[in-house]
């Protein structure tokens, strides 16, 4: 619901799904009934009706890919058809979202720049940087957020995050991917670049602070979802750890955690100099309390921490409140 999932869908989609083995079809379907939604309004001009359907059409696919980890066929074609339907989607979509792709190593990072239409000359820019499982095209709902407040964004899927799964798996350094976004960012004529900030939901929540503590071009950093480490990997629920064995290439739990010791803020926190934002929930049973409580006690410059003890994780029960708040700090350092 947080992410633009409407209510009545998903009591739809609930009613449609008796096993598992429904769970993929009942959210495509709801996404078939979306695209010919939009074909109709494409018919008749309505090119913004058409666009947002398309859109919506796309994140009932991400939504359809949640146990599909171990099924990599069926994900395979899943996937293309989301990140078909938001291609279709991103130019009606107002402001346009542009597609592009960001030069990383020996492959490209599949990213959307989207400058809001303030008739400024440059733009400060908000890097949107998901987790195991969130994607650029479903980190709309933000987007739409910082744009209203006038602020670029460039969302991009990382080393094992969306399309990129299927050119290169996550990477313990996956904090490099965020500073060829920035390169990316510093050689456009339309962004300004020393006005830059970044936010990270869940994992990449880890990598933002990891990336603010090691480049001093971010000049505000928020942490959705705070994760210091993930030491509890084995402990996290069951459908959370094949994520996280799946995107590594591990065939064990135990692979699982050894690979992801990466994630460890020790001795980094420190180095984090800019304003940091950190958001958490007391009942997350994904990244416990103390991730964000070590983050904002190491964190080496001014932190705010916005918390509810009974939220679960990124506070995504209270997204009508912690979206518009990380908006708001992001805006009110970058536009300054």
């Amino acid at each position: 619901l947080a992410d633009g999932v409407h209510y009545r869908d998903l009591k739809d989609v609930q009613a449609a799904i008796q096993d598992w083995s429904q769970w993929g079809p009942a959210w495509t379907d709801a996404a078939a009934r979306y695209e010919e939604i939009a074909e109709k309004a494409l018919a008749r001009g309505r090119t913004l009706t058409a666009g947002e359907a398309l859109w919506r059409a796309s994140l009932y696919c991400h939504y359809a890919l949640g146990p599909l980890y171990f099924d990599p066929e069926q994900r395979k074609v899943i996937q293309k058809r989301k990140e078909d339907l938001f291609k279709r989607a991103a130019p009606l979509l107002a402001p346009p979202l542009q597609r592009l792709e960001i030069p990383f190593e020996q492959v490209s990072l599949p990213a959307y720049l989207r400058v809001p239409a303030t008739g400024a000359r440059r733009h400060p820019c908000a890097v949107l940087v998901g987790g195991l499982d969130t994607t650029k095209e479903d980190y709309l709902q933000f987007n739409n957020l910082c744009s209203q407040r006038g602020l670029a964004t460039l969302a991009f899927d990382g080393p094992g995050q969306g399309e990129m799964l299927y050119r290169m798996k996550w990477r313990q350094d996956f904090e490099k991917a965020i500073f060829a976004s920035l390169d990316f960012l510093d050689a456009r004529v339309d962004i300004d670049a020393s006005r830059i900030g970044v936010i990270g939901r869940s994992t990449g929540a880890h990598y933002v602070c990891k990336a603010a503590a090691m480049d001093r071009r971010i000049k505000a950093c928020v942490a959705w979802g705070a994760m210091y480490h993930v030491r509890n990997l084995p402990a996290m629920p069951a459908g959370i750890r094949d994520g996280f064995m799946f995107v590594s290439g591990s065939s064990t739990v135990e692979e699982a955690t050894k690979f992801f010791e990466s994630i460890n803020l020790d001795g980094v926190a420190q180095q984090i100099k800019c304003p940091l934002l950190v958001v958490h929930g007391g009942k997350d049973v994904i990244t416990p309390t103390e991730n964000a409580t070590l983050t904002v006690q190491h964190a080496g410059g001014p932190t705010e921490l916005l918390f509810y003890e009974d939220s679960m994780h990124c506070c995504h029960d209270r997204a009508h409140i912690v979206r518009p708040a990380m908006a708001d700090f992001l805006a009110g350092h970058l536009l300054a």
